[in-house]
């Protein structure tokens, strides 16, 4: 079409939509390039001109608009998602064939089942070798035309009629004897190699497919059919490896990742049949003479063939090279297991050791070839070590009672799991092991592996029957080394987190020490004695401020069992041992007051407290006493710190809980002699405030002190009314009333008038409920005659009485 031609309106019936020339009407062909007008195709050529008209007049029409914008509107209103109404072209085909593929195979069985009986052997092979001829046949000319969904599907149903043609031959006795397995091997053989073929010329999928899986299917009738089931597997996975490379060098990826897949599956395979068999005769001569380890040697061997294939590939090279070293050393492993664990940790050690010479020998890139076995080994060797060391710990810890035995009490000699050299031993190869994988074994401190070492070798120490005070002291001795590292560390101002933890680890030894020396009360003291140094030098010393809090914790601790253990080495009974641990705590408190310290000291003092109680035959004077000198080491803390004035509250509440518990051991049950010490105390302390702030509110600080004065007092004039105390407490409520009314201080007014008024009605109620009627109705008329007649002057005097509270402190 010229460009004038594409500028026409195609609605014009009278213009040729080739040339433009004008028409007359019902003509038949233009006379200018004879172009045909009066058949169908001419027709459905005009009516798309007309809509690629429209459309482009549709275009200008917007691309004059000044409001035209070439990006699409945005409408802040959210639409409603879209969903097809119909099925997708590409899919009715998949469907379509799908459902043939199946329904021809399905008749093919239905055929070979039926219709098998009456048909002649001619005949019957005529029609299977028919359909399966031209299944394949016209899958691959389907699939040389590009039909490949055609073609996938109609290869499919020849490849299943080859099946059928096998099992149909051996129904014909065509195929001798075979039983089962001989049938299945037949099947499987068959498509495989036909499944093959056609991969090879087709270069579909549904063949790749198969092949792999009659691949496992003649594996599986093998495996059936011989008996043996670790060579038919190995058989299977090079099967399987050449089947891979095959593929590979044919481009057939699906049948690649295929191939690849059934190895793996029939490897692992391999790897349970072969620990199967291992585990039941895990001896040397099972595993080698018998041939009980055949099967895990050949998985191991089996990793390396495919090396030379993807050998451009380095991880996955280096993946298969380190999954044959873990099985191998796993396989020459087993024999160990079934001779105890010093055996098994000894082989697992030099396997350990081997393969981290090996990490440390090869280049960086190789290394993790070595490492996986490598930590492999290591797993053994740390539970034997794991153990002993529970066995070490249990043994220093004993059975035995605190502060029961003496100075030369010796350890037991324990039924250890495994050779105690091997804990020394294993902690060497997993301190290799754990340098070989740092990324600079040279930059390692000599000083944490040492360290290590020493401790394992006083853990190796306590599994032998040696006194206790050796283990105690080397422990002590290697908590201070460590200890005295950091400090020096933290003096150099380098690696704050490195002496961090070299600090904890030393105090933490002095704790194992202090735990393991508990029998004897001379040694608890010796070790608690260095405890508390150590633990007073990390709380001042501490290279950071979370070390020095977690030192000012556990000093307060480490002090009061220093004070305990000196206690019972002096022979002192257990109820007498609190007071100075509580002391020696609460001093050290006051001394030095840090939350965590004063935290950790009342905790400790509380512990020592109640084992103290636990031992007191008189127990309310104990807990008084205990009560007490708590009380005043908690107010002499509020008195010498001004921040810490609120602990006043708390060392009251303990002193007066200290007077109770001894009123109550008297037989004392008058309120008074409970509440008014502490009520006399409480004014004292509130009018010592206003005497140094005149400008102070008497609320604050009368209050507590003339609400514990008089409210106790109150609710047990309230039970009982007629007594001298509601006398004494009326009394008491009178001179607060005049008190506050002269000094003009309207806290002691108003609870003197409080309770005074409670204690007046409370005396009057037994009469007024004798009282004759006459006598409630005269009151009546005379207080609102009074009233009535007061009425004008108290509204004179409410000015007055306003301005006299408000002058009231």
């Amino acid at each position: 079409m010229t460009s004038t031609a594409r500028t026409t309106r195609y609605s014009d019936p009278f213009v040729c939509p080739d040339c433009s020339a004008r028409l007359p009407l019902q003509v038949t062909s233009c006379p200018g390039c004879g172009l045909r007008l009066n058949v169908p195709l001419a027709s459905e050529l005009l009516q798309t001109l007309r809509t690629a008209d429209d459309l482009l007049a549709r275009l200008r029409a917007e691309s004059t608009d000044s409001s035209y914008s070439p990006f699409p509107a945005f409408s802040a209103e959210p639409t409603e998602p879209t969903e097809p109404h119909g099925v997708s072209a590409l899919s009715v085909p998949k469907i379509l064939l799908g459902l043939g593929a199946l329904c021809l195979l399905v008749a093919a069985v239905i055929f070979l089942a039926v219709a098998w009986s009456w048909l002649g052997i001619g005949g019957r092979t005529a029609v299977l070798v028919a359909l399966t001829l031209v299944g394949g046949g016209l899958g691959v000319w389907l699939g040389r035309r590009g039909l490949r969904v055609a073609a996938e599907a109609l290869t499919t149903v020849g490849l299943g009629l080859l099946a059928l043609d096998v099992v149909g031959a051996d129904n014909a006795g065509w195929l001798g004897s075979l039983d089962g397995a001989g049938l299945t091997c037949a099947v499987g053989g068959t498509v495989l190699v036909v499944a093959l073929a056609l991969a090879q010329v087709t270069r579909l999928g549904a063949p790749q497919v198969l092949a792999a899986l009659a691949l496992s299917v003649l594996g599986a009738g093998a495996m059936s059919a011989s008996g043996h089931v670790t060579t038919v597997i190995v058989a299977v996975v090079l099967g399987y490896l050449v089947l891979a490379a095959a593929a590979r060098l044919g481009s057939l990826r699906l049948g690649t990742v295929l191939a690849a897949v059934g190895a793996g599956w029939w490897w692992v395979t391999l790897v349970a049949v072969g620990l199967d068999d291992a585990a039941g005769h895990p001896s040397l001569h099972g595993l080698w003479a018998e041939g009980y380890g055949a099967g895990l040697l050949a998985a191991s061997l089996l990793l390396l063939v495919p090396v030379p294939a993807v050998r451009r590939d380095a991880d996955t090279t280096r993946v298969l090279v380190a999954g044959a070293a873990s099985l191998l050393t796993l396989t020459a492993s087993l024999p160990a297991v079934d001779e105890g664990a010093t055996v098994l940790g000894t082989v697992a050690l030099v396997a350990l050791v081997g393969w981290t010479v090996v990490s440390l020998a090869l280049p960086q890139a190789w290394r993790p070839v070595a490492r996986v076995p490598m930590l492999l080994a290591a797993l053994p060797v740390l539970a034997v070590t794991a153990g002993l060391v529970v066995q070490a710990t249990g043994n220093v810890l004993g059975e035995d009672d605190p502060f029961t035995r003496g100075a030369g009490l010796r350890l037991g000699e324990p039924d250890t799991l495994a050779a105690p050299a091997l804990l020394v031993l294993g902690t060497c190869g997993l301190l290799l092991a754990l340098i070989s994988l740092t990324p600079r074994p040279t930059a390692v401190r000599p000083q944490a592996p040492a360290g290590v070492l020493l401790a394992a070798a006083i853990a190796t120490l306590a599994l032998f029957p040696v006194p206790l005070v050796l283990v105690t002291a080397a422990l002590l001795l290697l908590g201070a080394n460590v200890l005295a590292e950091a400090v020096l560390a933290g003096s150099r101002r380098h690696d704050d987190r490195y002496a961090q933890a070299q600090a904890l680890v030393g105090v933490g030894l002095g704790v194992v020490a202090v735990g393991g020396s508990l029998p004897s009360d001379v040694l608890t003291s010796s070790a608690a004695a260095v405890l508390v140094a150590m633990t007073a030098i990390v709380a001042w010393r501490g290279t950071t401020g979370e070390l020095r809090a977690i030192g000012g914790a556990l000093l307060p601790a480490a002090l009061a069992g220093l004070v305990w253990s000196v206690a019972s080495v002096a022979d002192a009974e257990q109820v007498q041992h609190g007071v100075p641990a509580l002391l020696a705590v609460g001093v050290l408190a006051i001394l030095v007051p840090r939350v965590e310290l004063e935290l950790s000291a009342a905790l400790a003092g509380i512990a020592a407290s109640l084992g103290a109680l636990a031992g007191a035959d008189d127990l309310s004077v104990a807990l008084a006493v205990h009560l007490t000198v708590a009380g005043v080491l908690v107010s002499a803390s509020a008195l010498v710190h001004p921040q810490r004035r609120g602990l006043g509250w708390a060392g009251g509440l303990l002193l007066a809980a200290a007077t109770w518990v001894r009123l109550a051991d008297l037989g004392v049950t008058a309120p008074e002699a409970y509440t008014l010490p502490s009520a006399v105390a409480l004014l004292l302390v509130g009018l010592h405030r206003l005497w140094r702030d005149p400008r102070a509110s008497t609320a604050e600080a009368l209050t507590p002190g003339l609400v514990l004065a008089t409210v106790p007092s109150l609710l047990w004039v309230l039970a009982d009314p007629l007594t001298w105390r509601a006398v004494l407490l009326g009394a008491g409520c009178l001179l607060l009333v005049l008190a506050g009314t002269w000094l003009r201080w309207n806290v002691p007014l108003l609870v003197g008038a409080t309770v005074g008024t409670l204690v007046v009605l409370r005396e009057l109620a037994p009469y007024a409920a004798q009282t004759p009627q006459w006598v409630l109705i005269g009151a009546a008329g005379t207080l609102l005659t009074v009233v009535g007649i007061t009425w004008e002057r108290r509204l004179r005097d409410l000015h007055t009485a306003s301005a006299y509270l408000a002058r009231l402190r």
